[in-house]
């Protein structure tokens, strides 16, 4: 006996349809039939409610997306901006663990997990990391972000930036917006956008933290300062900002200075000529994060999403303490210290990122399909391979093969050639010998923030407790992004610290830039 598809029960072809991502191609099998377009929407229906019941009852779950072979991929970065946009997420701009910054942008296909390297056109936004990227009308408003210096000439100072740029999507084309007033150069801020306006709070700004809210109307390209409480919260970067409708923003977390991380949320009504603060009565502490700095939260529903590590993962020489050795340190401004704001620090000795096609066209392929370099006869290039020490930036004229003022001679330009390829090797070899001597690392686990009395009178939120039924996710980093898709979350990039003991050196922590793409989702029903 002959059957088909049409012959199936419906509560088996909604089980069939919903096996498919929620994107693109289910979106089209409402297209078939009167009889698929109703299941594939009871199949929507479904699916939505089932992620909002399983994040309030903390229950959700980790899964990797592994690098497809032979397919463009996008550089490793932390401290960039993502948004998602119909069946896709964008990423703009980032950082790289040596502080190159970028300026392009790049499109997830959340169909396929593929990634396209976007060949814009229109007027290009300045290379940077910690902007704000958010939609609105579909185009991307984009504002802020601070850029390292190039480390030769010595002596340059870090950039922030106000700039603003519109992405129109359908256009593929940048827009600089020029305005009258505009705030002061700002990074590592948080935005929101309320029915046509863009609310801006905090930052690191030119020499000191903000608490500061600056508003955008998104009609007019006019900015203003608005006026609010006495009563605030304490100057800060690295926060989340949560919009609660068109009259109430969240601010969750934040870094109030170095080492000072902030666990903390404050509501913002956005009445009147004045608008007013009020602290959030927290809670279920117990089940709060170690820390919400630099960890982006991500609202679903009546609930907020925040990635950390578990209390229980916490040791006296955790990445709050390390920071200034592996990380960026946010907190720092021009009058603190004489690094930037997000500059990224190393400890002892550890290699140059090697991002391929930093600002290219390309991209770099998945490392899953790479071939091994073949060794070259010439001359190895420096730049790449020798360690790279930011208390010593007068020493970049060596790591760049130029020519040193005051070498003397030829005779002394070779030896020191040979002197730093004797270091090269050195490192090559104490690289090779931590391989087997890794220690474990702490691992992001999912913390779950229920607002839904915020805007009650009593002002309050209260953390979920964690159902962990042993899932483990990716490795302890900050500065990633965290974004929310139809059904699930998407967590990309970010910056952690990699520890090792090689011989004479216990206990070496080097930077690590992530690239890789990790998915939350609810656990699979059965409808």
């Amino acid at each position: 006996m002959e059957c088909n598809i049409d012959d199936l029960p419906d509560v088996l072809l909604e089980y069939i349809l919903s096996l498919i991502p929620p994107y693109k191609d289910l979106e089209e099998c409402k297209l078939v039939s009167k009889r698929w377009f109703r299941a594939t929407q009871n199949v929507i229906h479904h699916n939505k409610t089932h992620f909002h019941k399983s994040v309030a009852y903390g229950s959700l779950l980790w899964s990797l997306c592994p690098p497809k072979q032979w397919t463009s991929t996008i550089a490793k970065r932390h401290s960039h901006s993502a948004c998602t946009y119909g069946n896709s997420m964008y990423v703009f701009g980032g950082c790289t663990a040596t502080c190159t910054t970028f300026n392009d942008l790049w499109r997830l296909d959340l169909d396929t997990r593929t990634w396209v390297r976007l060949i814009t056109k229109g007027t290009y936004p300045s290379p940077k990391a910690c902007a704000t990227m958010l939609y609105y009308k579909k185009s991307f408003v984009l504002f802020g972000g601070w850029s390292h210096p190039s480390p030769y000439p010595v002596h340059q100072q870090w950039k922030l930036f106000n700039e603003l740029h519109m992405y129109s999507i359908e256009n593929n084309k940048w827009f600089a917006v020029s305005t009258l007033e505009a705030p002061p150069p700002t990074s590592a801020h948080s935005a929101s956008i309320h029915n046509n306006r863009m609310i801006v709070f905090g930052g690191i700004c030119n020499g000191y933290r903000s608490n500061d809210v600056w508003c955008l109307n998104l009609d007019s390209y006019s900015w203003y300062k608005q006026a609010t409480s006495n009563v605030k919260p304490q100057p800060r970067y690295g926060q989340s900002q949560i919009e609660l409708g068109e009259k109430h923003l969240l601010v969750l977390g934040g870094c109030t200075g170095p080492n000072a991380a902030m666990n903390d949320a404050w509501l913002l009504k956005m009445e009147g000529a004045t608008w007013t603060w009020k602290k959030v009565n927290m809670h279920n502490t117990e089940w709060a994060p170690t820390r919400i700095w630099c960890h982006q939260a991500c609202k679903v529903g009546n609930y907020v999403i925040v990635l950390s590590i578990n209390k229980c993962q916490n040791k006296p020489n955790d990445m709050s303490i390390s920071l200034k050795k592996v990380t960026c340190q946010a907190a720092s401004s021009p009058r603190e210290s004489d690094s930037s704001p997000l500059y990224v620090r190393r400890g002892n000795l550890s290699t140059v990122d090697r991002d391929v096609n930093i600002n290219g066209r390309h991209g770099s392929f998945s490392e899953v399909s790479a071939p091994s370099p073949r060794p070259s006869p010439q001359r190895p290039n420096f730049t790449k391979n020798l360690p790279f020490c930011y208390d010593n930036v007068l020493s970049m004229a060596a790591f760049r093969d130029e020519p040193v003022r005051n070498s003397g001679s030829n005779s002394h330009r070779q030896r020191q050639l040979e002197s730093l390829r004797r270091m090269e090797e050195s490192i090559r070899n104490r690289r090779t010998q931590s391989k087997a001597a890794k220690k474990p690392k702490n691992t992001l686990s999912i913390f779950v923030l229920d607002i839904g009395n915020v805007l009650c009178d009593e002002c309050s939120a209260s953390w979920i407790p964690l159902k962990h039924d042993g899932q483990s996710g990716p490795n302890e980093r900050i500065l990633y992004s965290l974004v929310a898709g139809r059904g699930e979350l998407i967590v990309f990039g970010g910056i952690g610290k990699e520890q090792t003991t090689v011989q004479n050196h216990p206990n070496v922590d080097e930077p690590e830039v992530y690239n890789d793409l990790h998915f939350i989702n609810p656990p699979r029903y059965i409808i």
